[in-house]
């Protein structure tokens, strides 16, 4: 439960800042054909693109671009010609609906025009350019960074269609597609739509994650935004914001109660019983029917929950400043200490405490102040498990201390089942072949098949 009486919470503040660049590339390269985007600057930066983008695309080339800015156009000051003329070749070989350009450090640096290419190129094009300036030299939140990319997709997508009493959108959960066609109807973006059907109700528009540009164009028509975080996504609901449209925030369902209570919301808001919906669901009687051995094996454990430290732009991993997933892990009986990367100031302990005060997150934590110093906490916390980022996997071995990555657990009932295919046994995917008659064989996870224990990107 929030505290009702706590202070308003600022999105992030728990979190490692970041390059607004890098956000864009994340969030963006890969996922929109029908947009181009632009770094402005140096053709290293850009190549932070394969590193960050998921593995899984629709595209076979993606509509990224680079100015590649060299020492001599930087001297000669020519940056901004090279910028127009590279708009002008985009437009006219592409021709995309709209065209992003985010500027790196060295463009900041140097004071390149941003703005007067993108008017100047848009004028003549017709083509919507929007200049942002994105470098690193200004460090944001990565709350800051993913509501920016939303904005901006949502105005070169602008909503359409009209508005369906029935329609739910869902925003800020992990709504990704599918990573291979066995779990193409388990996935949690499946689920939603069979129990919002069930319920009388339709799926309009998942956003940000895994959505597709059909997905921002029907969110439009959803009257009710169903979001994780309201503190993240601000300034996007304020875009949504038109008669009869309302906006829920619910927590992430995680664990089997907390997707009870999610749906049990969603069909409140919407003056439905989402009774039957939840209780004749199939997939939620084989986590029922799972859940007692798996407690049994986990209860009484202690788990060091990292925060502070993801650095991905990823709204579903930023959520309630990086503890979305809080409740699987408390549902199973885990012990629960939060791991933050901060410096061990006064400072810094009050601006914990109030944001796990407005949360109402009542959990012991312990701090570290960059990753290379995590062992000594972990070793002294004696901990049976870690859910940590990937590149902190190291400090975890280190410390002789088994680590689940940071995100790959799964929201919904299905999700609950394979996201304790990660934690039985240290971590190790031993759950597929000791629970595995709750899990379909079309899933994929039979034997010969193999499959990913953890519902991976």
């Amino acid at each position: 439960m929030k505290d009702s009486s706590a202070p308003p919470r600022k999105a992030g503040e728990l979190a490692q800042p970041g390059c607004a660049m890098t956000g864009f590339l994340f969030q963006m390269a890969g996922s929109f054909p029908s947009l181009a985007l632009v770094v402005f600057g140096e053709r290293e930066c850009a190549q932070a693109m394969p590193r960050l983008t998921p593995p899984v695309s629709d595209l076979e080339t993606w509509p990224l671009f680079t100015v590649a800015l060299g020492e001599r156009e930087v001297m000669e000051g020519r940056a901004e010609g090279r910028l127009e003329e590279a708009l002008r070749v985009i437009a006219r070989e592409r021709a995309p609906r709209g065209i992003v350009v985010i500027s790196t450090c060295l463009a900041d640096t140097i004071g390149a025009d941003l703005e007067a290419p993108c008017r100047k190129v848009e004028a003549e094009t017709g083509i919507p350019i929007r200049g942002l300036r994105t470098g690193g030299l200004r460090m944001r939140t990565q709350a800051e960074v993913s509501d920016w990319v939303t904005r901006t997709v949502m105005d070169l997508l602008p909503a359409s269609g009209e508005m369906d009493p029935g329609g739910v959108n869902l925003v800020g959960y992990r709504t990704d597609r599918p990573p291979s066609r066995w779990l193409q109807s388990r996935v949690f973006r499946a689920e939603a739509a069979r129990v919002l059907e069930r319920m009388g109700l339709r799926l309009m528009g998942c956003a940000p994650v895994g959505a597709t540009e059909d997905d921002w164009t029907r969110i439009g028509q959803g009257s009710l935004t169903v979001v994780s975080d309201r503190a993240l996504f601000q300034k996007m609901l304020k875009r949504l914001d038109r008669p009869g449209h309302r906006v829920l925030e619910v927590a992430s369902p995680m664990g089997v109660a907390a997707t009870d209570r999610f749906w049990r919301q969603v069909g409140q808001a919407m003056d439905r019983d989402a009774g039957p919906a939840i209780e004749e669901d199939p997939e939620r009687r084989r986590a029922l029917e799972a859940l007692p051995e798996v407690r049994q094996a986990v209860a009484g454990k202690s788990l060091a929950y990292g925060i502070g430290s993801h650095h991905n732009f990823r709204p579903d991993e930023l959520a309630q400043e990086g503890m979305a997933d809080l409740p699987l892990f408390l549902e199973l009986g885990f012990r629960v200490e939060l791991v933050i990367q901060e410096r061990d100031r006064p400072d810094v302990h009050r601006r914990i405490e109030r944001n796990l005060q407005t949360m109402g997150v009542d959990l012991p934590y312990r701090l570290f102040y960059e990753p290379a110093v995590l062992r000594p906490v972990l070793e002294e916390g004696r901990y049976d498990l870690a859910y940590l980022p990937d590149f902190l996997e190291g400090q975890a071995r280190e410390a002789g201390v088994p680590m689940v990555r940071f995100g790959s657990m799964q929201p919904g009932w299905w999700g609950a089942i394979r996201s304790w295919g990660l934690l039985h046994s240290e971590g190790a995917p031993v759950f597929q072949q000791r629970y595995g008659r709750f899990l379909r064989a079309e899933e994929g996870v039979r034997q010969g098949r193999g499959g990913d224990a953890g519902g991976g990107r």
